[in-house]
């Protein structure tokens, strides 16, 4: 890759750390000033650990002999010398392969499940669990050859008959025969191939995702409900010698075009091998004007942007990397492709990280700041308490010490006022938990998976399907509705709670039932999708569709379980502001009382009491601003569509 990807790739990381240092900064922040709470502790923890764990994930899709992996080798591995991902004639990537950097195991490998696990209703998901389900081949990534022997393992193909392919899930129409036993039929040994290796992009979060052909697509549904809206840009290979084929636009029409109104996705029409037009007849200026013909064609074809789609040869920008060949590596045009993607999947990722991590590191800051401010409020009043004291006035020490012990037991009496409030909130959260939990979502999941499994016919899965899908949207309508309930006792706590403590608290943050609907309904417009346009063709197939339907019950059960999660951090969340201000100032109170008993029997240190008081508001002045800087910090983070340098795809000019 080009060392402007490198250099953002580095710029990048380093924004990232720079989060996490300011969240660190934050911890001790806390610690300093005794407001450290285990739980907001934990919470800043995980926020750490995710800016760790994000990958940045750039998918190439398109239909087998588009140059999809000669592309991936040209932009990433060619300072190898050679060819690391098998992309020669013949020999092309024939299962879906992620290539990354595993950061957990921290060791190369090369991961192969077998093609015959698609004979289970296992989910792909479910057997990246299963480590001893995948034939694991040793990656030697100090020599380029042995890699690349390695790595042609992924291309390995079986001979089966065509009862067996079927069953497996291939369309008879994409089956070729065996050139010497036409009763046979070629299909790839492997379902799916993980490679992690320590190339220094990788390393940083860099993953790629190779995916072969309409084939495959449309028999590992999960490549198109899972993994593919998980990534920040996708390369739509095409030809620039054939154009835009009918299985382009299949894969294009049923897999990549209602992903365009996706939010933080970089899309991007690729036409490959323009190294076809260079006849050595025509002018260089004849074959610009044939490119921009195919250019503009292909914008039309695919509805987007002209921008958005560029003329590359990968083959020769491959070659001219090896060969440090400058004037071949301008004539391949692949300099534009690694600009926009370096721009764009940054870009993307920047804004899910400011969406995940950094707002809900601000709102910890400014609740913490918060309580820091009502604690000054409180010191300043002491202060001035020990101030309104003179000479030998016992009566006024006597009266001090009397309002606040009636101070404190006013409020203990509120404290005690309010947690009728707070209990209610709580068991609002337990009927909201009941709704998407227990007895009521497993009987459905129970019946639909029974009825799956029973049932004969792809129609008969379709309609059990409808009749689940069904079921869990009235699930979710009762916990939106419930949920509204719960948000108008969490605004009416926290109104009560500042009318009866006098103490400024910053809005609740509201449970995002809304949210949660359109995410379950993203999972099922999805299913639905693929109900329609795929698996009316597979009527044969019903352990393909059975397999895909378990699947989809299967993220509608991890949806709820993580919507569950969700819900009871939030009420302990919007509780703990709460508790913890309450804490501190009732201990506030306490040590006030004892100051005042001990200055009731020797006035001796009045004036070093003010003093130290005085200089512990200086202090906590000094703290809130530190807080404050915390707080500009991360939020001068936020990408910013009139100030930043990324080019926006959708208006990325051609240059």
């Amino acid at each position: 890759m080009s060392r402007e990807f490198s250099d953002n790739i580095d710029s990048f990381e380093q924004w990232k750390s720079d989060i996490g240092r300011s969240l660190s900064r934050f911890r001790l922040w806390l610690r300093r000033n005794e407001l450290f709470e285990k739980s907001i502790d934990d919470r800043l923890f995980k926020l750490q650990e995710s800016l760790k764990s994000e990958y940045l994930t750039l998918a190439f899709v398109g239909e087998f002999s588009r140059g999809k992996t000669e592309l991936i080798n040209s932009l990433f591995f060619a300072e190898y010398g050679e060819r690391i991902l098998p992309s020669d004639a013949g020999r092309t990537t024939m299962c879906p392969t992620e290539i990354f950097y595993d950061r957990k195991e921290n060791r190369p490998y090369l991961r192969l499940l077998p093609i015959e696990t698609r004979l289970e209703e296992t989910t792909l998901s479910e057997y990246r669990k299963m480590p001893s389900h995948w034939t694991e081949v040793p990656l030697m990534t100090a020599s380029a050859q042995e890699m690349t022997h390695a790595l042609y393992t992924i291309t390995q193909t079986r001979q089966v008959s065509l009862e067996e392919a079927l069953n497996l899930g291939f369309e008879e129409s994409a089956l070729e025969s065996c050139e010497f036993d036409k009763s046979k039929y070629e299909i790839p040994a492997w379902r799916h191939a993980m490679v992690s290796f320590s190339h220094p992009l990788l390393k940083q979060g860099l993953c790629i995702l190779d995916t072969p052909g309409l084939n495959a697509l449309g028999s590992e549904p999960e490549l198109t409900l899972k993994l593919l809206p998980q990534v920040q840009a996708i390369v739509f290979l095409l030809g620039a010698d054939t154009g835009v084929t009918a299985s382009d636009m299949a894969i294009w029409e049923n897999y990549i075009q209602a992903m365009e109104r996706k939010n933080n996705l970089g899309l991007f029409a690729v036409l490959n091998k323009i190294d076809t037009l260079w006849d050595g007849l025509s002018s260089r200026k004849k074959i610009d004007k044939a490119i921009q013909r195919m250019l503009n064609t292909t914008a039309r074809q695919l509805q987007l942007p002209v921008s958005q789609v560029l003329p590359i040869s990968a083959q020769k920008a491959l070659l001219a990397k090896v060969r440090g060949d400058k004037s071949l590596l301008i004539k391949s045009q692949i300099s534009e492709l690694e600009h926009l993607l370096s721009e764009s999947l940054l870009e993307n990722k920047e804004q899910i990280i400011w969406d995940s991590v950094v707002q809900e590191s601000i709102s910890l800051v400014e609740e913490a700041q918060q309580l820091l401010s009502n604690k000054s409020d409180r010191i300043y009043k002491q202060r001035d308490e020990f101030e309104s004291v003179t000479g030998d006035n016992d009566q006024r020490v006597i009266q001090l010490i009397a309002e606040n012990e009636k101070e404190l037991k006013i409020f203990e009496t509120r404290i005690a006022a309010i947690k009728p409030s707070q209990r209610l909130l709580e068991r609002q959260t337990q009927i909201l938990l009941a709704t998407i939990g227990g007895d009521i979502l497993s009987k459905e999941v129970e019946m639909t998976l029974e009825e799956l499994v029973n049932s004969k016919t792809t129609l008969g899965l379709f309609k059990h399907m409808r009749q689940f899908y069904i079921a869990i949207n009235t699930i979710m309508k009762e916990l939106t509705r419930e949920a509204e309930l719960t948000n108008k006792m969490a605004i009416s706590l926290y109104d009560k709670f500042s009318d009866d403590f006098g103490m400024k608290l910053l809005e609740p943050k509201l449970f995002p039932a809304k949210r949660l609907s359109r995410d379950l309904e993203e999972i099922i417009r999805g299913s639905k999708k693929l109900n329609n346009s795929i698996f009316t063709t597979l009527t044969e197939h019903s352990l393909a569709v059975r397999r895909f339907f378990s699947g989809t019950v299967s993220d509608v059960l991890e949806f709820f379980k993580l919507t569950r999660k969700e819900l009871i951090n939030w009420t302990q969340n919007v509780i703990h502001p709460l508790t913890h201000q309450l804490k501190v100032q009732q201990q506030l109170i306490s040590d006030h009382q004892h100051e005042l008993h001990d200055l009731s029997k020797s006035k001796s240190n009045l004036e070093g009491k003010i003093k130290a008081l005085q200089h512990l508001i200086g202090d906590i002045e000094t703290e809130k601003h530190k807080s404050l800087e915390i707080i500009n910090f991360l939020k001068a983070q936020k990408p910013a569509a009139d100030t930043s340098n990324i080019v926006r795809i959708s208006t990325a000019g051609r240059k």
